[in-house]
């Protein structure tokens, strides 16, 4: 696979996730909720056609095996219990990647509900080392795109840092070792799925992109599609 790009997808568990969400979903309705979004971007990643292979990368025997009915390729990799976390996941991924011979590694989180091959698309469009797509608030990322064979070490120097004010850090980051970021904004990458504000703001189509028209002319639509809710 000399050349491609690998998307990195990390998902904790298809269970027991979406815990700030428990006000407004069933634990059942979390659980679906978490598989449908998780099963959205993958396919969003192989619909942008730049993207070679999808790695998901869990720990759950669930998500791994969901992983794996999701074509050739897609593949399922197990994270390493005793290196457990979000950023050991992608670097999990990332050394996945590197072994293939990958020429880039694009994180993307599975709990993108709006995310489609256009926004994909938008990210790597840009030439930058690295790309990032902050979250909504400006302050998260939400998805980034990182160049391997731009610095001496193939990349091996750049560290994730995912979690609190991460757009920040991985902006810091490039910038240590000299590499050049690009940022990208678009609706698909911009909110992720947390919270009953944004289930919400989803529903309204009013989260901050003006007229309520995502992206490539797409309409904000309820992501939950059917799954029963409830209000406490």
């Amino acid at each position: 696979m000399n050349g491609g790009i690998v998307a990195i997808v990390p998902i904790r568990s298809l269970t027991g996730g979406k815990t700030r969400l428990a006000g407004a979903l069933t634990s059942e309705a979390r659980a679906a909720l978490t598989r449908r979004m998780l099963v959205g971007v993958v396919a969003a990643a192989l619909a942008s056609e730049a993207v070679t292979v999808v790695a998901v990368i869990s720990p759950d025997p669930e998500a791994l095996a969901l992983a794996g009915q999701l074509g050739r390729a897609v593949v399922a990799v197990e994270q390493d219990a005793h290196a457990p976390g979000l950023n050991a996941a992608i670097a999990t991924g990332v050394r996945f990647a590197r072994e293939r011979g990958a020429a880039a590694v694009l994180v993307l989180f599975g709990d993108l509900p709006l995310l489609a091959g256009d926004d994909v698309r938008n990210m790597l469009r840009r030439d930058a080392p690295v790309v990032l797509a902050p979250d909504r608030h400006g302050t998260g990322t939400n998805a980034l795109l990182l160049r391997l064979g731009r610095t001496a070490d193939d990349g091996r120097s750049f560290g994730f840092h995912f979690g609190p004010d991460s757009y920040a850090h991985h902006v810091a980051e490039a910038h240590g070792l000299g590499l050049e970021v690009a940022t990208a904004l678009s609706a698909g990458t911009a909110l992720d799925l947390d919270t009953p504000e944004d289930l919400r703001l989803i529903g309204d189509g009013g989260w901050g992109m003006g007229d309520g028209v995502l992206a490539g002319g797409r309409q904000v639509g309820d992501p939950l599609g059917g799954i029963d809710r409830h209000e406490r």
